[in-house]
This record gives C-alpha cells, sequence and structure tokens, in this order.
C-alpha cells in the first residue's frame, strides 16, 4: 500500500453541496487514511529490519556451511526452500538441529539457554520412536519447539504473512527439507530412518508450525 494507492471511495454526487459539515467529514476521513498509510509503512520498515537481521545470520552460516563438505548433502535442499521464499528465520531454526553454532545464536536471541548435546551410538541401530533414547528424543522435541518459536517470537507480520500462504500450498519443498534435516542429525548419532518415516514426522512438524502461525494476531493497519 502506498500514498497513490489512496482513494476516498466516496460518491462525489454526494459532496456537490460543500457544507462545512461535510467537508470537515471529508477532511477527517482523509486524516484517517494518512494515518492508516503511515502506520503500516512504519510496520512495513519495522518487519523488514527484523527480517534483515535475520537474512545477514543466514548469509553468514550459508558460507560457512557451504565451505564445510560434511554439509553437501543438504545444500540442494536449502537452497530450494529459500528459492520457495520461505523467510530466513525459518530457515535457520531448522538449521539449528545439524548445526550448532546456528542453534547457540538463534537460541540467545530468543532468551534461551544455549543447548548441550553430544550423543553417538557404539554401532548404527533403525530409528524406532517407540524405543528412542530420551536424549535423542529430548534434542527434537526443543528443535520442534524452537522451529514455532522462530515465527512466535519477535516476529515480522509480513513474513508470517508469506509463510502461512506457503505452507497452505507447498506440498512437499519444506517437508522434504525438513526431513533429511532430521536424517542428517539422526546419522550423526549413528541412527538411520526410513526415507517415508522421516517425511512423516516432518508432516507434522508443518502441520503444528502452521497452526501456531495461524493463532498469531497479526496486525492488520
Amino acid at each position: 500500500m502506498a500514498l497513490d494507492d489512496y482513494s476516498y471511495d466516496i460518491d462525489t454526487t454526494e459532496w456537490l453541496g460543500n457544507s462545512q459539515e461535510k467537508v470537515s467529514a471529508l477532511s477527517e476521513k482523509f486524516k484517517e487514511s494518512i494515518k492508516k498509510a503511515s502506520s503500516w509503512i512504519a510496520r512495513t520498515q519495522k518487519d523488514e529490519k527484523k527480517a534483515k537481521k535475520y537474512d545477514f545470520l543466514l548469509a553468514n552460516f550459508l558460507v560457512k556451511i557451504i565451505i564445510n563438505k560434511k554439509y553437501d548433502p543438504v545444500l540442494e535442499n536449502i537452497f530450494k526452500t529459500m528459492d520457495f521464499w520461505y523467510s530466513s528465520n525459518f530457515v535457520l531454526w531448522i538449521l539449528s538441529l545439524i548445526n550448532t553454532e546456528v542453534s547457540d545464536r538463534i537460541r540467545e536471541i530468543s532468551g534461551k539457554q544455549k543447548l548441550e548435546f553430544d550423543f553417538k551410538l557404539d554401532e548404527e541401530v533403525e530409528f524406532d520412536d517407540n524405543n528412542l533414547n530420551s536424549k535423542i528424543k529430548d534434542r527434537i522435541n526443543l528443535w520442534i519447539e524452537d522451529i514455532i518459536d522462530s515465527t512466535t517470537i519477535e516476529y515480522s507480520n509480513i513474513q508470517n504473512k508469506r509463510n502461512i500462504e506457503l505452507l497452505d500450498k507447498d506440498e512437499k519443498v519444506i517437508v522434504i527439507f525438513m526431513a533429511q534435516i532430521i536424517s542428517f542429525f539422526l546419522k550423526e548419532s549413528n541412527i538411520s530412518i526410513k526415507k517415508a518415516k522421516a517425511i512423516s514426522i516432518s508432516d507434522f512438524i508443518k502441520s503444528d508450525v502452521r497452526k501456531a502461525l495461524k493463532n498469531i494476531k497479526i496486525d492488520e493497519v
């Protein structure tokens, strides 16, 4: 929205009399429209400032991740998610499961304690959600909470509107990305997981995030 887009939305024939009362009412309507436009511009600038902070963080971490060959398997889906226009904070929180530096920085931003996680089985086992090590389970649960926090703490109205629209129409991009991150994380702990199972967990997370987003009162100006 911009001032050039403003229209009175009034039938001008009603104002031909130009009585003082009508002129005054028109003036008040104009003032209110200016106030709304100014408020929208201020809100947009505030949201853009928030968005830029996470954009810079993501760019910084991407450089480090690209250099580290360890993360080659997930690069393609990171870029697919970004190309789909999910917000930087959302992408960062998803990455936080597999990168301690990312996790530490964004938990610091949200006022949370840094996580200590160092776990690896001696031998590879198949993922079993009915018999999952408590450390792995706790870490994944905290990650899910963190993903939801990324969209509800110090959130951008503009980004959240866009993320809701993307989650509503996105059939697979974010689900595949999260599933790959889950698989990568488990593999680091010597746990293998079937693709279908990882996608099922990812789809559940997507549903929870979408609910959290839609429960937020997004300001309308």
